[in-house]
């Protein structure tokens, strides 16, 4: 077996992150595969990230990600990457809750008990604090004021005016359940949640229509195309260039710029 040359930054990258080197990847088994991944993921790639994010917004950005595209194993992995970077467990916690309106509750109920069990490996008091800042009176409206500041005033009226009838609903649902409950929680800040939310999207693949409204939403909300840019890139490694590509037209797209 050939010697694996991992880079001394990617050695130090993946040390600082994880717990348990040997589960980041298959190190022993597949060592050729090993070496690239690492040196390109923890090395290579992430020094285009630096700059226009911080390292914890880097992290997160790849733990939304994770879900996304349904990867279990590597959600465990930067659950623990979150915390040893200093993120609060109730951040993480958000980003996971997030999901819940874009990937499905069938998804995000595998997640919980995997992100419960880092908390718990790492003695986090279970269960955590309440996030919710609505009531069941209040939650369609606050859920209107938020589509309305990130997407625009006048969204939602112009989204009820345009839907085809028997189909209103789904307009006064994403009022109520994806931004009234879910992103008026405390826990995480709007810029970043809808960060996050983009990231979900790109890793999931065939949500392009859905992408490029919230890479405008991300663009209203003061993210700049820089960061976008740099999200994608620590995502990459993670979903891959077809996902990434797409997600990189959006944020052009969005931006004004000319598509990839």
């Amino acid at each position: 077996m050939k010697e694996i040359k991992i880079t001394e930054r990617a050695h130090k990258e993946i040390k600082k992150l994880f717990s348990y080197r040997n589960q980041v990847n298959t190190l022993h088994n597949d060592p050729e595969l090993t070496q690239v991944f690492d040196n390109f993921a923890f090395d290579e790639s992430l020094k285009l990230t630096e700059g226009p994010v911080l390292e914890q917004t880097r992290v997160m950005c790849i733990l939304a990600s994770t879900i996304g595209c349904g990867a279990k194993t590597e959600f465990r992995l930067h659950v623990d990457a979150c915390l040893n970077v200093g993120i609060k467990p109730s951040a993480i916690r958000e980003i996971l809750y997030q999901a819940v309106p874009f990937v499905g509750f069938s998804r995000v109920v595998d997640y919980i008990p995997v992100m419960n069990e880092v908390f718990a490996d790492n003695d986090i008091r279970l269960p955590l604090n309440d996030h919710s800042t609505t009531t069941p009176e209040d939650r369609v409206q606050k859920g209107k004021e938020v589509i309305d500041t990130i997407f625009g005033q006048g969204t939602v009226d112009n989204m009820l005016a345009t839907s085809p009838k028997g189909q209103e609903h789904m307009v006064e649902f994403l009022e109520g359940y994806c931004f009234g409950d879910f992103y008026t929680r405390t826990g995480i800040d709007l810029q970043h949640r809808e960060l996050f939310t983009f990231c979900l999207l790109a890793s999931m693949g065939g949500c392009d229509l859905q992408m490029q409204s919230h890479a405008v939403a991300n663009k209203n909300v003061g993210t700049s195309k820089e960061e976008m840019v740099a999200a994608v890139t620590a995502m990459l490694p993670w979903i891959g260039f077809p996902r990434s590509q797409n997600a990189l037209n959006a944020i052009n797209n969005a931006y004004e710029e000319k598509l990839i």
